[in-house]
């Protein structure tokens, strides 16, 4: 019995033998190693994955709309408000624009060669920063190009010596702040190359049209030349009012040489009977163009106290462009 047992325990037991060792010499081998898997995937209890809290995902949402909005306001689109009625009736009081700020050229410390690019070109409506107050923003329509010599004569506009062609268009007068639209009376008709509408007073001797006529101290009833850069200051009476005012000084020669610093460009309102620009405070110089008026996104009658946001809208304004 026992050497049966004997037999057993050596027959289970793995041995090896080489050429150099005895037949009877035997060593044993250590036993097999055994690799286990973890079949148990899921992460223990302090490696769980993180997860923001709604709070903080709602936060750095509102950052990053914050950070694209801000860029798109500074270098590609602004929204302004119209609170006068010099563009009439292309554009109206309480009408709210958006301003393409790419399309005539890049930043000077920016440039954007994705976006689609130009010169200004005469009849553009354009926003700029007022000359004597850089704060305010104004919308009017580029009439007088660099380099040409303007003159304002009876509600006409002739450049170079040769009358513009603008399509000419009489109503009856308003005071300044009237919130409605110009009425027409009379309409002689499309000019042969108008671009452009302009509203007249009908009545030529209104105190309106008589101020406009005779009072603009600039291309009105004479000859004024529109500076390009590099023009000297005293090129026209607008440098003598440059030279005498330090903040004019700043916007149109702020390096103090005696010349203009940038491109000049003459601006007028459609509204030629109620319209404070170029005639009265001179040209825009071109660094202080802030873009080219799109179209209306908005616009709201403030003229009655009456009424609901959705019965005060003027929603056939909505989308319309500006030309």
């Amino acid at each position: 019995m026992s050497d049966e047992l004997d037999l057993r325990t050596e027959e289970q037991t793995p041995v090896s033998t080489t050429a150099d060792e005895p037949a009877n010499e035997r060593r044993e081998l250590p036993p097999p190693s055994v690799r286990t898997v973890d079949t148990d995937t899921r992460p223990a209890a302090h490696e769980l994955p993180f997860k923001k809290s709604m709070v903080r995902e709602y936060f750095e949402s509102a950052v990053v709309t914050l950070i694209m909005a801000l860029f798109g306001m500074t270098f590609i689109v602004q929204a302004v408000k119209v609170p006068t009625g010099s563009m009439k009736n292309t554009i109206v009081i309480q009408d709210h624009l958006l301003v393409n700020k790419f399309i005539f050229g890049p930043h000077d410390y920016l440039s954007l060669p994705i976006f689609p690019q130009r010169d200004i070109r005469r009849g553009d409506v354009v926003v700029f920063k007022f000359p004597e107050d850089p704060q305010t923003n104004f919308v009017k329509r580029v009439i007088g190009m660099p380099g040409d010599t303007i003159e304002y004569k009876q509600g006409k506009v002739y450049i170079n010596g040769a009358e513009m062609p603008e399509h000419q268009v009489f109503v009856k007068s308003q005071i300044p702040d009237d919130p409605k639209d110009l009425e027409i009376t009379q309409d002689p008709g499309l000019r042969q190359g108008a671009k452009w509408t302009v509203y007249l007073y009908e009545d030529e001797h209104s105190v309106a049209t008589t101020f406009n006529n005779e009072s603009g101290k600039y291309a009105v009833h004479y000859p004024f030349k529109i500076p390009v850069k590099g023009d000297p200051l005293d090129i026209n009476p607008l440098g003598e009012e440059i030279k005498a005012n330090p903040k004019l000084t700043h916007i149109y020669d702020a390096d103090g040489d005696g010349r203009y610093d940038s491109d000049q460009y003459f601006c007028m309102g459609d509204n030629r009977d109620n319209s404070l620009d170029s005639r009265f405070w001179g040209t825009v110089p071109r660094d202080q163009v802030v873009g080219r008026a799109m179209f209306v996104y908005w616009s709201i009658d403030r003229s009655t106290s009456d009424g609901s946001f959705f019965t005060k809208t003027r929603w056939s304004r909505t989308g319309k462009f500006i030309k």
